[in-house]
């Protein structure tokens, strides 16, 4: 692949990330709450997008590392090594700061007393999608997979 190649799908999934955090958020607001948090939205929208990087360089080191064969190692490696050490201290924190006006203390005592119910939802969540995703998806609509499901 070509540097210019790297360079766009690493754009595009920059992009795909925050549209479908955004996207995400704005309906989430609209179901279940009875104001708009543009605050929130800015939050949701910029975590998307910077996360996108770090799993576009997870799932390429991955496909590096690891076989197709391996889906379940990698799907494994995502809900146990990723979510726990990255994905959920890294969400509940930024938009705690940012989107709930949290100092670092309030985001991170959130963040102990949800992190078990967060993890349990995520690891039932995303541990099938993840299966799917790494037996199925071709390594260049991870991210968007990912973001989108």
């Amino acid at each position: 692949m070509t540097a210019r190649r790297k360079a766009l799908e690493l754009g595009r999934n920059i992009a795909v990330g925050g549209t479908l955090c955004t996207v995400g958020d704005g309906a989430a607001q609209y179901a279940f709450t009875d104001t708009f948090d543009g605050r929130r939205l800015g939050a949701m929208m910029s975590y998307g997008s910077w996360s996108a990087i770090i799993y576009h360089y997870w799932y390429a080191f991955l496909a590096r590392r690891l076989p197709p064969s391996a889906y379940v190692q990698k799907a494994a490696l995502d809900c146990f090594v990723v979510t726990p050490g990255f994905e959920i201290p890294a969400l509940m924190t930024w938009t705690g700061i940012l989107g709930r006006r949290q100092t670092l203390d309030e985001a991170l005592s959130q963040l102990r007393r949800d992190f078990p119910t967060a993890l349990a939802v995520d690891v039932a969540m995303w541990g099938p999608a993840s299966l799917v995703m790494f037996r199925y998806v071709p390594l260049r609509f991870q991210v968007p997979y990912m973001y989108g499901f």
